[in-house]
């Protein structure tokens, strides 16, 4: 009976090994944790999202024009846009909204402190980039983004609705200690650059930075003296799978970043909103500590009397 022992015990070992093959299915259920990011809990890849977005404690929030999402969002998502997160009493458009405000925005749609947010949209997550910079800057971290957004829910079969049923007033408040840290006012960018030696980047295209086209809002065009031009699109597969590109594709993308990630890296753009993908990268993915955005970009500073500016290009495109 010895034999028959020794082959119930190779069965069994056999199973084993078996069970703990990596199947393609188990390789994309570990999503982002596979790039290694700094922080891969920032993002939620489709799988994930699927087997979560029914608990009763997570809001996914469709951060797009309202028409966009009345032609179709991923089921149970609230409706929000830049608009409805910009402070409208500020003389620079664009600028965040105050705490309060935020809390009553969403208080208004059915979230609660309690929640967990998931943010996406259908342009790389540069918008709901914003949205989650904002929350993070007031002290709410409960907060990722969808890698790749509609497209990635879409090319997974994920369901997608054209119904909007608005929730029960909800009860949000920010956490008591916000994170002013995440942000830079004009008057304090040039000494930490001066006084430290950091870095500047202008997340806008090349023509923007260049001076060639100014966009809607802008005094003039330009660039901020000493920035580099490192469009906030490299970060993504922009004109495919909308998915952050791999940790490696980063490294290059911002090479020219100084090594040591405590170094403090200043970002822009023309209203703080590429800029705030640039800062959610810089900080989520590659692990860099000392990053700010400057809110007002390029529309405050082009306004400003006296600020600096270079360009380099005559101005042919206005936007």
């Amino acid at each position: 009976m010895r034999w028959k022992n020794k082959l119930l015990i190779l069965l069994i070992m056999l199973s084993a090994c078996r069970g703990r093959e990596v199947t393609p299915l188990d390789s994309e259920k570990a999503g982002v944790k596979t790039l290694n990011y700094a922080h891969p809990e920032s993002l939620i890849e489709v799988d994930e999202l699927l087997a979560i977005q029914n608990n009763e404690d997570i809001r996914i929030i469709d951060f797009r024009e309202r028409e966009a999402f009345d032609q179709g969002h991923l089921e149970g998502a609230i409706p929000l846009w830049r608009s409805d997160i910009e402070d409208h009493t500020h003389h620079v458009r664009g600028m965040m909204a105050t705490k309060s405000e935020i809390e009553k925005l969403l208080s208004s749609h059915g979230i609660s402190s309690k929640d967990s947010l998931i943010l996406y949209d259908d342009q790389g997550n540069v918008n709901a980039a914003r949205l989650w910079w904002v929350l993070r800057t007031y002290g709410f971290n409960q907060v990722r983004l969808l890698n790749g957004g509609l497209q990635s829910w879409q090319n997974e079969k994920g369901e997608v609705s054209i119904a909007y049923e608005p929730r029960p007033e909800g009860s949000f408040r920010f956490p008591l200690r916000d994170a002013p840290h995440l942000k830079i006012e004009k008057d304090s960018l040039h000494s930490l650059l001066v006084a430290e030696h950091g870095t500047l980047i202008d997340a806008r295209t090349t023509d923007e930075h260049s001076g060639k086209r100014i966009k809607k809002g802008a005094k003039t065009a330009g660039r901020i003296p000493g920035s580099i031009n490192i469009d906030w699109a490299h970060a993504v597969d922009f004109h495919g799978t909308k998915k952050f590109r791999t940790l490696e594709e980063l490294t290059k993308v911002y090479k020219g970043l100084p090594e040591d990630k405590d170094t403090p890296v200043v970002v822009y753009c023309h209203s703080g909103v590429r800029s705030a993908h640039t800062f959610f990268v810089l900080t989520q993915l590659l692990g860099y500590t000392r990053v700010y955005n400057y809110d007002g970009s390029w529309l405050e500073w082009s306004a400003s009397e006296g600020a600096p500016i270079e360009k380099d290009s005559t101005t042919l495109i206005l936007q």
